[in-house]
């Protein structure tokens, strides 16, 4: 295993046991305290606990060598893993909703002041949590690590929901307010439309990447300079690459001095190839070598 891979998956088995703590402390917080905004917000971390456990699995698989049935490696496997996961996600959602709106009409249970401490305690851990992941992700280049950060910021912001729900419902149980007792009620409502959003944006992410997503323009600009530093090239005529995962897939066309032997522009070629797999980012490269007629 590389070592980018290595520290992909590190970062997402701290991920997992940071998760798999808070949904315990979530879950028993909420049985405990009567309040059904943890217990929605400990069903919402749990799509975070799928992902890391998906993302785990998929990180020991997208190492793999190319082979004759995947050619250009197995890199992909992130995004097909961020697509199983928002349709896990939604499917969540469906359950968390479908319970709310079975017990709707009944009179809530008024939740205890306690369960404000551990939505407070939530809120600082997956914050931190988020910033962590979301860093990684940009530094490793790894679309699915992002996209367990997007749900770990998004249940940052549940847990903002829960407090609010709480503080209502203790509020109208203790002044006797019938409106405030379903505060709680809400919060979890609200909470599952959070899901079915990020769900969205995790499904339109990762169908964008398995279509084919090209690198940034700030990617392709410092490809060109390399490949332009390369003795022999005149210009680049054309540039493509495609985002494999944690990896890049590279299509140049270069020009070169049409009067000079085919060894000597397959040499080039090869030099630009070599001079751009100095990148560990750059997984494969194909170039096309057009004369430059006078």
């Amino acid at each position: 295993m590389k070592r980018s891979d290595k520290q992909r998956e590190i970062v997402m088995i701290k991920s997992f046991i940071v998760n798999a703590t808070l949904i315990a402390i979530k879950f028993i917080a909420g049985l405990i305290f009567t309040s059904a905004a943890l217990i929605a917000d400990a069903i919402h971390s749990l799509s975070d606990f799928m992902s890391d456990i998906l993302v785990i699995v998929g990180l020991r698989h997208s190492h793999k060598p190319p082979d004759k049935e995947h050619p250009f490696g197995h890199g992909k496997i992130e995004y097909v893993l961020s697509l199983l996961l928002g349709i896990g996600i939604i499917f969540i959602a469906y359950q968390l909703l479908r319970n709310l709106m079975l017990s709707f009409g009944e009179a809530p249970q008024i939740p205890s002041v306690y369960g404000l401490v551990v939505a407070f305690v939530v809120i600082v851990v997956k914050l931190l949590l988020a910033r962590y992941m979301m860093k990684k992700a940009h530094s490793l280049d790894s679309q699915v690590i992002k996209a367990s950060a997007q749900e770990s910021f998004t249940d940052v912001m549940g847990s903002v929901v829960v407090i609010i729900g709480i503080s209502l419902g203790v509020i109208g149980g203790h002044f006797d307010i019938d409106y405030l007792i379903y505060g709680d009620s809400l919060a979890a409502f609200i909470i599952a439309l959070f899901i079915i959003r990020v769900a969205f944006i995790i499904i339109k992410d990762a169908i964008r990447s398995i279509l084919g997503q090209s690198a940034s323009s700030k990617i392709l600009s410092e490809t060109k300079r390399v490949v332009q530093s390369v003795k022999g090239v005149y210009n680049v005529d054309k540039l493509t690459m495609i985002v494999y995962g944690h990896y890049y897939q590279v299509m140049v066309d270069i020009r070169v001095d049409g009067s000079q032997s085919v060894k000597s522009g397959h040499d080039i070629a090869s030099h630009v190839k070599r001079k751009l797999k100095e990148n560990p980012k750059i997984g494969h490269v194909i170039v096309h070598v057009n004369p430059e007629v006078e």
